[in-house]
């Protein structure tokens, strides 16, 4: 009888154990973008428009559900308005596999809208109407402990500067605060993706960006956009500026060009694999974003997540609009267009 429930026992425990490794092995890891989408407008034949959604951080999500939807649960983040278009908004964030639990409603708000415009070379500029995008006010009335609540729960959290930019400088202050608090718990990634329109000021502009350089594990630096706000233009300063800054892990792009990466001292230049003549470059930033960052959260190294990068990138600008209509490429940066 001893013998019996001694092992009946270990069976058990056996059991448990196996049970609690395999949902160990199971748990996907989820990432959650934190910002804006928009109606575009894009111009077609005879005058008309091509509506659509985009926005980099929403750009971003669709690209990391795209690739990397097996293996990651992606959220977006973002007030929406109660309205129509509102509406088809999270249909279509639902539609690319995003999950939509953590929108916010805001009431006498709609989402922000703009339209491209092309002149005669093919060179595209942008209208912008978001002064009342409920995106605008997403953590309106929220304290930072609300918003850390919120935040937790994710294993990892992407924003850029356009999402400080468009909020307010008590809900930009209690996000902030927000991110510290969730720094030991979060991975928490940071594009700065500078608009001059967006901003006060550049002061505040440039302070915001070193607080979150403080609390970024990556850091996805444009060459471009830092060149503008601090004047220096060699890819190896401006690493080491947001090492110095605090960022554990900096990426610094340059367009089509090779990417430098900073880790623990150690600098890495990752190549695109091949070139490519780009159609439009509109969403290329974002592309790279959700290909490094997807990849490092799958422990991929960085030079594995920067082909992966390039890769996605190099799909993403031979179509037109911020969004490519399809899967970008295949895993592990095996794009058949490169």
């Amino acid at each position: 009888m001893i013998t019996g429930i001694v092992g009946c026992s270990f069976f058990h425990l056996l059991l448990m154990l196996c049970t609690g490794l395999s949902m160990l092995k199971s748990k996907r890891k989820s990432i959650a973008c934190i910002g804006e989408c928009m109606l575009e407008l894009a111009p077609t034949a005879n005058g008309l428009f091509k509506q659509s959604f985009a926005g980099d951080t929403f750009n971003t999500a669709v690209y990391l559900a795209r690739q990397f939807g097996d293996e990651l649960d992606v959220s977006f983040i973002t007030g929406v308005g109660c309205d129509t278009y509102s509406q088809k908004m999270v249909t279509a964030f639902e539609s690319e596999g995003i999950r939509t639990n953590a929108l916010q409603c805001i009431e006498g708000r709609t989402p922000g809208l703009y339209i491209i415009e092309n002149d005669a070379s093919g060179e595209r500029y942008f209208h912008y109407w978001r002064s009342a995008s409920a995106a605008r006010h997403m953590f309106d009335g929220w304290n930072s402990a609300r918003i850390a609540e919120l935040l937790v729960s994710y294993d990892s959290l992407y924003l850029s500067g356009i999402s400080l930019a468009i909020l307010d400088e008590a809900q930009r202050h209690n996000l902030i605060e927000a991110l510290r608090v969730v720094k030991p718990h979060c991975l928490i990634a940071y594009d700065p993706n500078y608009r001059a329109d967006l901003w006060p000021d550049n002061d505040i502009c440039r302070q915001a960006n070193k607080q979150l350089a403080k609390l970024a594990d990556i850091a996805l630096v444009s060459k471009e956009d830092h060149i503008t706000l601090w004047e220096q233009t060699s890819k190896d300063m401006i690493a080491t500026t947001w090492s110095s800054w605090g960022s554990t892990e900096v990426v610094v792009k340059d367009g089509g060009n090779d990417c430098l990466i900073l880790m623990d001292g150690e600098k890495t230049t990752v190549s695109p694999q091949s070139c490519i003549i780009p159609i439009d470059t509109t969403g290329a930033g974002d592309a790279f974003a959700a290909g490094y960052v997807g990849s490092r959260l799958l422990e991929r190294t960085t030079s594995e997540a920067a082909k992966e990068a390039h890769s996605i990138a190099a799909k993403v600008v031979q179509f037109k609009g911020a969004l490519a209509s399809h899967k970008t490429a295949a895993p592990n940066g095996n794009s058949n267009c490169i």
